[in-house]
């Protein structure tokens, strides 16, 4: 029997070295209503889905849209107060007003520089601790000053300097030689997996072997030598095209699919290699930022693999990947500008509860879909829910988990839970598979009852407040899930105050340990 779930499949067709895409659509043919539009991207969005006979579910709740847009931005749960005040705003343009203010919070250039260091592997084995603590203090001025992602992409191709000081020039250590820099800078920056072609033409698109040696030829003059302090310094001497690994022929370095280098060019690689990524022109730059953000706040990319752009693996909405990329250009690579368009969008707004008609889609964004939280995020939750912070091994305390530049660091919560070691450029590095092992740890590891036990917890505060028990029950709802509870919700949490022999402060520290141990904590959605 065929299954007739609704959506769209791209089959390769390869013939002589040429590679095509033949797109089959299995529409569901049911009549579905138009939702209202914030912006553009809805209507793209809407278009899509109409073609396919899905309908959209409904505008998530408040108390959801907070907690969803709070994890995906900053990292950080909103504060029971800050719960309160938001649910309590009946400006219509709240949602708008939170979304500005969380761009501008401190924890948003912490969280995008932790996630930007994992993606360019800041490892501490291979730079060094100052090294790392450099290089994430540079990434994180990025995100503060919001500075364009065109020059943020120039300052890293073009880096020169001591890798110990704040700068990137630390990632020429991780990515140390031409093949390296092949690699990571085309997927990167530009979604390209040109690795395959370095042995044998792409089996799925259209790079050669000669457009690999071509890309190569720009990182040939990188140099390094010993520094002051123990770092290296990074230079540039003159580069040379680079041999086709078959015939032997030499190969004009330039850009995938652009135009051999020359005259001035020549005698500076990774400049010219700046100017053409960051051309207005450039075909990948825009589009890979574009889909990464995408995938990012919407759970799934337009393109998946997100790093894997390429004719035969096409976008399930390609005009709306175009207008993205199209406004990241246009308003000069404006990274706040295009994550408040996203946010802004009904389509990231949608409730993740599925209707009849697209609760089997998973690919056309008709209703919001449950994140796993990265691990740095859910311990920071952990401690900001039980008011106790995490003591990493030397550490000051106070300080929180997206903030540890140390990818190194010995912790069994990070393992379990995927923090990722910085040995790939892939964000598929990072686990986000719920597991066993992961749901076993929050019930019954000791780390997490030492939290909710502390005697400087929130639990014991509460449980000396003169808070009456539903208002208790209601600021563990906030702390956690960012809402009220439900009358039956409050109904339930009433019984473990009531239960003979319980002590008051048991009671508290039962329902905490209960709601972390919820789906809806655990899970953005």
């Amino acid at each position: 029997e065929v299954d007739d779930v609704p959506g769209e499949a791209a089959i390769l067709v390869r013939y002589l070295g040429q590679v095509t895409v033949a797109r089959i659509r299995l529409p569901q043919l049911q009549p579905t209503t138009r939702p209202a539009v914030n912006n553009a991207i809805d209507e793209l969005a809407w278009n899509r889905l109409q073609t396919l006979g899905l309908q959209a579910s409904a505008t998530t709740g408040d108390a959801q849209f907070l907690r969803r847009v709070s994890l995906d931005t900053i990292g950080t749960l909103p504060t029971p107060a800050e719960a309160r005040a938001f649910l309590a705003d009946t400006s219509p343009a709240k949602r708008t007003a939170l979304i500005t203010r969380l761009l501008e919070r401190k924890e948003y250039s912490q969280y995008w520089a932790m996630k930007w260091a994992d993606i360019l592997r800041v490892d501490k084995e291979i730079i060094q601790p100052v090294g790392t603590i450099a290089m994430t203090r540079w990434l994180t001025d990025q995100f503060s000053k919001n500075v364009p992602y065109d020059h943020f992409v120039r300052d890293i191709v073009t880096a020169q300097g001591n890798t110990l000081s704040e700068s990137p020039a630390a990632f020429y250590l991780v990515h140390n030689n031409p093949e390296k820099l092949v690699r990571s800078v085309s997927q990167v920056f530009l979604g390209v997996r040109i690795e395959c072609a370095q042995c044998h033409h792409h089996p799925f698109e259209k790079w050669s072997q000669s457009d690999y040696a071509a890309f190569g030829g720009f990182f040939t003059g990188i140099s390094q030598k010993g520094s002051t302090g123990g770092g290296k310094k990074i230079f540039d001497k003159a580069g040379e095209d680079q041999k086709h690994p078959r015939t032997g022929q030499t190969v004009p370095t330039a850009g995938l699919g652009a135009p051999p280098l020359e005259g001035e060019a020549l005698g500076h690689r990774r400049h010219a290699l700046a100017d053409w990524m960051t051309a207005a022109e450039n075909p990948f730059l825009a589009r890979m930022l574009a889909n990464r953000l995408w995938a990012h706040y919407l759970g799934r990319g337009l393109v998946e693999p997100i790093d894997d752009m390429r004719a035969t693996n096409p976008a399930t909405n390609e005009p709306l990947l175009e207008l993205l990329a199209q406004r990241l250009v246009s308003n000069g690579y404006d990274i706040k500008d295009l994550t408040q368009f996203i946010l802004s969008s009904r389509t990231y707004q949608l409730s993740a509860e599925a209707n009849d008609s697209n609760n089997r889609d998973n690919q056309n964004f008709s209703h919001a879909s449950w994140k796993a939280v990265p691990a740095e995020v859910l311990l920071d939750a952990i401690s900001q829910v039980t008011g106790v912070t995490e003591q990493f091994n030397g550490w000051p305390d106070g300080y929180r988990a997206i903030e540890i530049w140390d990818n190194r660091m010995p912790s069994y919560f990070f393992r379990i839970f995927g923090k990722p070691q910085r040995v790939s450029v892939c964000e598929c590095e990072r686990g986000n598979e719920p597991s066993i092992v992961q749901a076993l740890y929050l019930m019954n590891s000791t780390e997490t009852m030492a939290k909710i036990s502390h005697r400087h917890g929130r639990a014991i505060e509460l449980a000396q407040s003169t808070l009456s028990d539903d208002k208790i029950i209601e600021e563990l709802y906030l702390a956690a899930l960012s809402r009220f509870p439900s009358d039956e919700e409050l109904a339930l949490m009433r019984t473990a105050f009531d239960a003979k022999g319980i002590a008051r402060r048991t009671a508290v520290e039962d329902i905490m340990w209960a709601l972390l141990n919820t789906r809806e904590f655990v899970l953005n959605h």
